[in-house]
């Protein structure tokens, strides 16, 4: 089971959006090239935990229903919640707004399909 660890739940436009993180099971030797960067000093700081190694995901819930969601990968930070200052959780907050509006929008018109059938 993967935990995630809540960094951000805020309310926006009616929508409950929780910005969390996991740990990364890539390495990262495989997302860094070692011809640029000391993978095994990255390593060991992570190991360390002088730099933290995960994947971000936002989420957004209308009523405790999840409607819209983002996940990526590959993230190193010195602290994580820099993901909440330098747009980067911003981006997966956009991109998991679109899809909550576009499920909901599908969802209203099901709804209103079932409610048609039930009417008396």
């Amino acid at each position: 089971m993967r935990y995630w660890d809540t960094l951000l739940e805020e309310q926006r436009q009616g929508f409950t959006i929780i910005v969390d993180k996991s740990w990364e099971d890539i390495p990262i030797r495989d997302l860094f090239d070692d011809t640029c960067y000391d993978i095994d000093e990255m390593n060991d700081k992570v190991n360390r935990g002088d730099l933290d190694w995960f994947m971000l995901r936002a989420r957004v819930l209308l009523d405790g229903h999840e409607l819209g969601e983002s996940i990526v990968g590959g993230f190193l930070y010195e602290d994580a919640r820099e993901v909440l200052r330098d747009g980067t959780a911003e981006d997966l907050i956009y991109e998991a707004m679109h899809e909550a509006r576009g499920e909901a929008r599908r969802l209203v018109g099901s709804l209103n399909k079932v409610l048609d059938t039930l009417a008396v």
